[in-house]
């Protein structure tokens, strides 16, 4: 019999699972504790930054939203329990696409691939890590991390010196993904392409091509898709991008169209459409500006807003969704 200690279990306990209803109910509360675990750890909130992997979205004025804090993503549910529940399946959703990134390193690494995950030209990290290759810019409120760089094994007779941009991805099973099989991703998954194009055409790297790497969650399926990077399109990217951190306002929407199904889908369509409330902190005020070293300046009291007090926002708070 197992000592009763922090390290073992109470196998003398009160509960008695035999009870009707007692496994059932202790299961349905396992489940709770595990969802918000998965929300405390995994969900960081607002990101700070302007991703690299949103600015190739088709609506600018999403981006924005998203870029000013306007509101969180909307989790479906008709209770709060089932909303809560969504919140914690996304977060292990989105967690899983990094734990995917494992699995392609070694598959390239087994094949006799150089990969390079970590930017060991720049300064170790707090934790002693070396970062990952980024791409950053307008004063700090622009970027994105690589998934990696790398070197294909000799074998495939490619000039010395060759190297691709990796990108890893996650997909499930459906017409997503069946567009990508069938189409490659420039058609069928057109925001990865902007997004490696924006990373390959930075003028740190350089990359022409990339390697992208796709599995589908529900049967472990591959595509593997060699891809030539449009630097053009990724100058695009960056000027959307700055188009974005530099406007005051919100920028045209995609449709004035409140049915249309694309609006119907997005995170923001009653900011967008029907001019609900934003979420109040320092970046939806109309009086925030951001400016150089990722900081943001409030134009009503002339000073910088230091960081802590940003997600709060003042009684001077005013939305900046002007619609």
């Amino acid at each position: 019999m197992p000592k009763n200690d922090a390290k073992s279990p109470n196998v003398n306990g009160s509960t008695d699972l035999k009870m009707p209803g007692i496994a059932k109910a202790l299961s349905k509360r396992i489940l709770e504790d595990i969802n918000e675990y998965c929300i405390a750890t995994y969900d960081d909130g607002f990101r700070w930054h302007l991703g690299a992997s949103l600015i190739g979205q088709e609506c600018l004025r999403a981006a924005w939203y998203g870029f000013r804090w306007a509101g969180e993503m909307a989790y479906k549910g008709t209770t709060p329990e089932e909303s809560r529940a969504n919140h914690a399946r996304m977060q292990r959703l989105f967690q899983r696409g990094h734990l995917e990134e494992f699995r392609f390193v070694e598959y390239l690494r087994g094949t006799g691939w150089q990969v390079f995950e970590y930017d060991t030209s720049q300064p170790k990290k707090e934790n002693g890590e070396y970062p990952q290759f980024r791409v950053s810019g307008f004063g700090g409120h622009f970027g994105g991390s690589l998934d990696g760089i790398g070197i294909p094994p000799a074998r495939y007779n490619l000039p010395e010196g060759t190297a691709f941009l990796l990108e890893f991805k996650t997909n499930g099973t459906g017409a997503g993904y069946n567009k990508l099989k069938e189409n490659g991703v420039t058609i069928g998954k057109p925001q990865h392409f902007a997004q490696m194009s924006t990373y390959g055409s930075d003028e740190k790297y350089r990359l022409e091509y990339a390697l992208y790497n796709a599995v589908n969650k529900n049967d472990d399926d591959l595509h593997i898709e060699i891809v030539k990077l449009d630097w053009k399109l990724g100058d695009e990217m960056r000027s959307r991008a700055e188009r974005i951190i530099t406007s005051q306002e919100p920028p045209l929407r995609l449709s004035d169209n409140p049915t249309f199904f694309k609006c119907k889908y997005c995170d923001f369509y009653k900011q967008c459409h029907e001019n609900a409330p934003v979420a109040k902190n320092c970046r939806s005020c109309k009086f925030a500006q951001p400016v150089d070293g990722g900081e943001w300046k409030c134009n009503k009291v002339e000073q910088l807003i230091p960081r802590d007090f940003v997600p709060q926002g003042c009684n001077e708070w005013r939305s900046v969704n002007h619609v």
